[in-house]
């Protein structure tokens, strides 16, 4: 099939109009200024993207031709394979590339892999943290286990579009610079800083979980032909959102690190602190938590450090969905007895 050189050079030029965009964009989440690109870098990243580009163009071409065949096992492996070249020529390093087992996908899982590696810091050697990352990804492969439908991708696509996501990226960015700087250990003075400190870091937290919850209650809940819109879980305060995640066996563990009646109080104002019997009151109307001071640090900290946890959500998803394609991808159909 023809390749249009023109169609090409379209796809480019639109490209390098965007380059800036998509540069502050990225530098936005990671909470850095976008650096300046030399005029030899950008020249050579358009080179490549067009020599790129003029190999990539056919196989998608070929692929939309076949779009229209009748289904087969032949039409099967061919796609797949069609796609494995595409990731090959995409992603692989130029080493892998070269390899005759490259179509295997093994690199992929492993660079997948590499991205789901836990942050490095003190904090994620905490068992709260770890925790919190064994009981979400046993829920992420709950939920990758059941029969495949458009529900889960539908509700992904509306999250990642909605302001909240946004703005729930940046929130765990830097709660996650803040981690670096917690105090191993509850002060053994208690201050009026220390104690406006851990009201700022438990409200902080308990803001980015009740959004983390609404994702995954929404995830939990969802059933193929039967899933509330996005815009229903927007509308869900905390209470009917701890109430439905305390249903869910995955979820239970959790939902547990956030005391909401806390929460409510800490709101409205620091808690009532007895520094002689280092004892703190969280008065929620005329409901009254108490804690001590110590169990006032040590759930503060618990509760963080799951948000932390939970906040892998995303390198965790496209793990698992790496691993599904690629196996699928791997798989070859049977044709006459025989398999390519």
């Amino acid at each position: 099939m023809g390749l249009d050189p023109q169609a090409v050079n379209d796809i480019v030029t639109a490209v390098e109009a965007q380059l800036p965009g998509i540069m502050n964009n990225l530098a936005d989440l990671i909470g850095r200024a976008a650096p300046r690109i030399k005029a030899g870098e950008k020249q050579r990243f358009m080179r490549g993207l067009k020599r790129k580009m003029q190999r990539l163009v056919p196989v998608f071409a070929e692929l939309e031709a076949m779009r229209g065949a009748p289904e087969s096992a032949e039409k099967t492996n061919t796609v797949k394979a069609h796609l494995r070249a595409l990731l090959i020529e995409m992603a692989a390093p130029p080493r892998i590339r070269k390899s005759p087992d490259a179509h295997r996908l093994d690199w992929f899982i492993a660079m997948a892999a590499k991205a789901a590696n836990l942050p490095r810091g003190g904090w994620t050697r905490h068992p709260p943290y770890i925790t919190a990352c064994e009981h979400l990804w046993k829920l992420l492969i709950s939920l990758y286990s059941r029969p495949a439908s458009g529900a889960m991708q539908r509700v992904l696509d509306a999250w990642f579009a909605d302001n909240d996501h946004r703005r729930y990226i940046h929130s765990v960015r830097l709660l996650t610079v803040a981690a670096g700087k917690f105090r191993p250990q509850p002060p053994q003075r208690i201050s009026d800083r220390a104690a406006v400190d851990l009201q700022n870091e438990y409200l902080r937290s308990a803001s980015i979980f009740e959004q983390q919850l609404r994702l995954l209650t929404c995830l939990a809940k969802t059933e193929p032909g039967g899933s509330k819109p996005w815009n229903y879980w927007q509308q869900q305060g905390l209470n009917n959102l701890m109430a439905m995640a305390f249903a869910h066996d995955d979820l239970r563990p959790l939902v547990s690190v956030l005391d909401r009646q806390v929460r409510n109080a800490l709101t409205h104002g620091p808690p009532i602190i007895e520094r002689a019997a280092r004892r703190c009151e969280f008065w929620d109307h005329d409901k009254c938590v108490t804690w001590s001071w110590e169990e006032y640090f040590r759930r503060t900290r618990k509760l963080t450090l799951t948000v932390l946890g939970c906040a892998n959500f995303e390198s965790f998803r496209q793990l698992i969905e790496v691993q599904c394609l690629a196996r699928f991808l791997a798989q070859e159909v049977e044709i006459s007895g025989t398999s390519f």
